[in-house]
């Protein structure tokens, strides 16, 4: 599992920190808040310790910018505000000024404390919270707020879950390098996207590799190479059935595989959109998809068809996920033929082998699809994907704006069976996803992820990278 540093910041006022009758809260409060993101997955806490500010909270210009300079210093990755009482919006306004302006943030306030039998109140935490995000606001920054609530509620736990994958997403797609081996196909128009606006908004680099350069790693690479004897033996391990095998097939696939790794890591990529289709077919006797299969496996972010953003529309999904199961690369195929709200995710066989569904066996064969204009596209990893919830997505860029749809739904065991990998999702309302999509402009291919909580944090990571945020039903 991956993990997330995010910077925690207890906010305090020494003037409304509770009184005579009710004791000293802020540091209570901050107390029961460690608690519970002990328990959050993925996230690991940066906070002033109780000998760098009083208490360990924040509530003085000083203590503020002490507490910026630990945050700089580790590398947080967000940073969640807490209104331990009212705050003090001085304080926060000092850390604030000496971090960037795209640092994702989270705020919430806790319930105040208790009134005496006075009539004295501790804290006035929800008045205290308005100033918090204004001075937020007013700095330029962007930030999710969780409603009003003690940090024992369980809405707290999961808006800090949502955050830290959202953060995670956000800290891996700024500045992503994608590797492009090849060009897309003639007919797929629709992948059009500006990389130089995926450059100026996002940070992000294209390394584009052609077809001949690729191959001459690949022909580089002999069949007795210990790499490519070691990757052979793993592709016969992973499938169940082996049919239609051609002449060195499965040599080649592990040759192209190890050429893929090769380029990926001399260019520093985790993200990979390449050809695969028709010239692999004619020069090496395969298809490409149980290679695709593998790579996704084993971390990478791999589309299909040098489908660039679809690449990275898989690549956020498996960061909001925390890297603990990898994302599809799918076409959105067909409806089924009788059952309501029910459509086809599908791609030719190259789903990572970990999601095939227990009673099902990952056969290794010919290319359905592919062998229509070429009969040796041996390398296809065929299976029914497992059941249970998911979370699709597709992201897409028209004239430098940017949008997601997304949605969740679940992954149900029915028939008809096809070639390929693939499974028939189950949604809420499949016309209201159809049109949605019509309207956002998304293409044939999207992607597929087995964790319905991604869904929660693709809608954050939107809001944080400026991206027009679209949820089917």
């Amino acid at each position: 599992m991956e993990t997330v540093k995010i910077g925690f910041v207890p906010s305090t006022w020494e003037s409304w920190d509770g009184n005579a009758y009710t004791g000293k809260l802020a540091e209570k409060t901050r107390d029961r808040c460690m608690k519970v993101f002990d328990e959050v997955p993925g996230l690991e806490i940066v906070v002033p310790s109780k000998e760098l500010t009083d208490q360990g909270c924040v509530g003085t210009v000083e203590e503020g910018m002490a507490t910026a300079d630990l945050f700089l210093k580790e590398n947080v990755q967000g940073i969640i505000i807490g209104n331990m009482n009212f705050g003090l919006e001085i304080a926060l306004g000092a850390l604030l000024s000496k971090l960037p302006k795209d640092m994702p943030v989270l705020h919430f306030a806790t319930r105040s404390g208790p009134f005496s039998s006075q009539g004295n109140r501790s804290t006035d935490t929800w008045c205290g919270q308005f100033m918090t995000c204004s001075a937020l606001r007013r700095r330029g920054f962007k930030f999710e707020h969780i409603i009003t609530c003690e940090p024992e509620e369980s809405r707290f736990a999961e808006k800090v879950e949502t955050f830290t994958r959202a953060c995670n997403a956000v800290s891996h797609f700024k500045g992503a390098r994608v590797l492009q081996v090849g060009t897309r196909p003639t007919k797929f128009e629709s992948q059009f996207f500006s990389e130089e606006d995926m450059m100026r908004n996002f940070s992000q680099v294209l390394v584009p590799v052609d077809l001949a350069t690729a191959y001459e790693y690949m022909d580089a690479i002999s069949a007795d190479d210990p790499d490519v004897l070691r990757i052979a033996e793993e592709i016969r391990w992973g499938a169940d059935l082996i049919t239609l095998e051609t002449p060195n097939s499965i040599t080649n696939q592990a040759r192209f595989e190890k050429t893929l790794i090769t380029l990926a890591e001399e260019h520093h990529c985790r993200i990979i959109a390449s050809s695969c289709w028709e010239s692999l077919q004619h020069r090496y006797s395969i298809a490409a998809c149980s290679t695709f299969s593998r790579l996704n496996s084993q971390g990478y972010s791999v589309g299909c068809e040098v489908d660039v953003m679809g690449a990275v529309t898989m690549s956020i999904m498996n960061h909001c996920a925390l890297g603990t199961i990898p994302a599809d690369f799918i076409d959105w195929t067909d409806l089924h033929p009788t059952e309501e709200n029910v459509w086809l995710a599908w791609h030719c066989g190259n789903a990572a082998c970990e999601l095939c569904a227990g009673d099902c066996q990952k056969h290794l064969t010919m290319n359905e699809r592919l062998g229509l204009w070429s009969p040796t596209c041996y390398g296809s990893m065929e299976f029914r994907m497992k059941n249970g919830p998911v979370t699709c997505a597709r992201l897409v860029e028209y004239d430098g704006k940017y949008s997601m749809f997304f949605g969740t739904g679940e992954i149900v065991d029915i028939g008809p069976k096809t070639r390929g990998s693939y499974g028939w999702v189950k949604v809420n309302d499949i016309e209201d996803w159809e049109q949605k999509m019509i309207d956002t402009g998304i293409i044939h291919h999207g992607a597929l992820i087995h964790d319905d909580k991604v869904a929660d944090a693709l809608e954050m990571f939107c809001k944080f990278m400026g991206i027009e945020a679209v949820r089917g039903k």
